[in-house]
C-alpha cells in the first residue's frame, strides 16, 4: 500500500454513518487503528541518524533516547515497535533556535519570506493606503485561478460498489468573495449543487464503478477573489458582547477541537491580568501563543484517531502547528468569553496552495478579527532577518492578514451534509478530498489511489 501522500498531512473523530450506506463498528475501529499509525514511519535506528547528524555531541543509544524524551519528540507504538514521527527532523529546527543560527541554510527560504510578505502587505507598506476603504478592513483583492485534476487508474479501484469523493471550494465570506465555478467534471456524476455559502464549501462527485470502464477523471476548476485585512481597532469602541445571542454561544463553549476546561481559563486568566477589554485580551493571548507554542509538524490523524482534542494536546505538551496553534488560541479566548474559532483551507505564500489554518476572535462594531500565531511565528526560527524585521512580522499577524488565502470552513469541526461513511484521514478539515468507497477501502487503499493522484494548480491572475 503506497503512503506517498498520507504521509505528508500537515494539519485533524467522530466517526458518523453516512446517509448513503453504513459501516459496522469492527471496520470503523480497524480503519481507526491504522489511521493512529500512518503517520509514524521512522524506526529507532532512522530517528537516531538524523537526531545525530544535527546533535553530533549525542553518542550513544541512551543519549539520543532521553533526547527524544526531553524534547517530547512524537512517538507510537506500531506492531509492538516504537516508531517516529515522519516530519520530526523539520521540528526539531522550528522547535530549537540555536540550531537554525548552526545551520541556517535551513531557515533561508524563510528569510525571501518574511520581507517578501513584509514589503508586500506590512503595515508600514499601507499605514494609509488611498486603496483602502476608510471604514473598512477589506481591500486589495486578489484573483486567483485554481485547478484540480484526479486521474487514477481503473486497475486501482474496487470493480463494483459506489464511490463518493469530496472536494474543497472557496466559501463565501466577508473577506472572500466572487466564486466562479468554470468546470466540474464529469457533470453527472456531481450531488446537488456545488456549496460556496454555509460554514464549509464543497462539492461532491458520486460514481457507480461498476459502469466505471476508463481510468477516474476528475476536474473542478474556480476562480474567487480574497481580500487584504487591515483591522483598525480603537480599544474604546469596542461594543460589548450580547451573552443571549447565537454568536455568543456557539463560539465562546467548549466543543469539539477547540476544548478548554477550567486549567485553560486559569492560564488566560494569567495571561490577560487585569485587562478586561476582549481586543488587549485576545492580543496578550496572541504574544502568549507565539512565545510559548512552539511550531511543530504535528501527528494529526494519530491525534484524531486518539479521540484527543487538539487544544488539549497542544496545552498538555506545548507545541503545535497552525492547526493547533489556532484551536488553542481559540479555546484561551473562549475561555475568557471572547467568541474565536479556526477556519482554514489553504495559503498561497509559495504561489501555489498549501494547507493552512488560522484563527479570528469576534468584537462588536468590528467583526471577525483574523490571528495567524504560526505564520507570525515563522519569524522565529527564521536566522538571517534583523530584530525589528522579526517584531514587525510577529506584530502584523494580530489584526491583520495578507490576502495569500482560500478559505474553505468558517472553523474545524464542520462536515459536509453528506457526512462520509468511511473514516477519513484527517475530518476536523476539508483540505484535501474526502473520499468513501463502497468496497476495497478498509485500508484506505482507494482513498490513497486517488489522493496520490491528485494535483492542485494556483495562477494568481492579478
Amino acid at each position: 500500500m503506497k503512503l506517498k501522500l498520507v504521509l505528508v498531512i500537515v494539519l485533524i473523530s467522530t466517526v458518523a454513518f453516512g446517509d448513503f450506506f453504513q459501516r459496522s463498528d469492527e471496520y470503523l475501529r480497524r480503519q481507526n487503528e491504522l489511521k493512529s499509525t500512518l503517520e509514524f514511519s521512522l524506526t529507532f535506528q532512522q530517528a537516531k541518524e538524523i537526531i545525530v547528524k544535527h546533535y553530533p555531541e549525542l553518542k550513544s543509544d541512551e543519549e539520543v533516547r532521553e533526547f527524544i524524551i526531553e524534547r517530547d519528540i512524537q512517538r507510537a507504538i506500531v506492531d509492538g515497535v516504537e516508531m517516529y514521527y515522519c516530519d520530526m527532523e523539520h521540528n526539531l529546527f522550528t522547535r530549537d533556535p540555536e540550531l537554525v543560527e548552526r545551520e541556517p541554510e535551513w531557515s533561508a527560504g524563510n528569510v525571501l519570506l518574511v520581507r517578501y510578505l513584509l514589503e508586500e502587505y506590512g503595515p508600514k507598506q499601507t499605514p494609509f493606503a488611498s486603496f483602502k476603504p476608510a471604514h473598512s478592513p477589506y481591500f486589495n483583492p486578489k484573483n486567483y485561478l485554481v485547478e484540480y485534476e484526479v486521474h487514477t487508474e481503473r486497475s486501482l479501484l474496487p470493480d463494483k460498489g459506489s464511490l463518493r469523493i469530496w472536494f474543497p471550494l472557496p466559501l463565501q465570506t466577508a473577506t472572500q468573495e466572487n466564486i466562479s465555478l468554470l468546470e466540474v467534471t464529469p457533470k453527472e456524476a456531481v450531488v446537488g449543487l456545488p456549496r460556496t455559502t454555509g460554514d464549509i464549501a464543497y462539492v461532491l462527485f458520486e460514481f457507480d464503478l461498476s459502469s466505471l470502464v476508463e481510468d477516474l477523471d476528475i476536474s473542478v476548476k474556480f476562480t474567487f477573489t480574497h481580500y487584504q485585512q487591515q483591522f483598525d481597532i480603537d480599544p474604546d469602541q469596542v461594543g460589548e458582547y450580547d451573552k443571549e445571542s447565537s454568536l455568543y454561544k456557539d463560539y465562546t463553549k467548549s466543543e469539539g477541537s477547540i476544548y478548554f476546561d477550567e486549567r485553560f481559563e486559569q492560564l488566560a486568566r494569567s495571561v490577560v491580568g487585569d485587562e478586561s477589554n476582549p481586543y488587549l485580551q485576545a492580543k496578550k493571548i496572541y504574544y502568549y501563543v507565539v512565545d510559548n507554542i512552539k511550531y511543530t509538524f504535528m501527528a494529526h490523524a494519530s491525534i484524531e484517531a486518539a479521540g484527543i482534542p487538539e487544544s488539549l494536546y497542544s496545552f498538555e505538551h506545548g507545541y503545535g502547528d497552525c492547526g493547533t496553534q489556532s484551536m488553542i488560541f481559540s479555546a484561551l479566548c473562549r475561555s475568557v468569553g471572547i467568541p474565536a474559532r479556526a477556519p482554514g483551507g489553504f495559503q498561497a505564500f509559495s504561489g501555489q496552495l498549501g494547507s493552512h489554518f488560522w484563527a479570528e476572535f469576534y468584537l462588536p462594531n468590528y467583526g471577525w478579527v483574523p490571528v495567524d500565531t504560526s505564520a507570525g511565528q515563522i519569524a522565529t526560527y527564521t536566522y538571517g532577518i534583523t530584530e525589528e524585521e522579526r517584531q514587525d512580522f510577529i506584530d502584523y499577524f494580530f489584526a491583520n492578514q495578507d490576502p495569500l488565502r482560500l478559505v474553505v470552513q468558517n472553523s474545524v469541526d464542520f462536515l459536509p451534509a453528506e457526512r462520509p461513511a468511511d473514516t477519513q484521514l484527517l475530518e476536523i478539515t476539508l483540505q484535501t478530498p474526502f473520499v468513501e468507497s463502497e468496497f476495497g477501502n478498509e485500508e484506505f487503499d482507494v482513498t490513497i489511489a486517488i489522493l496520490d493522484s491528485l494535483t492542485m494548480k494556483t495562477v494568481l491572475l492579478k
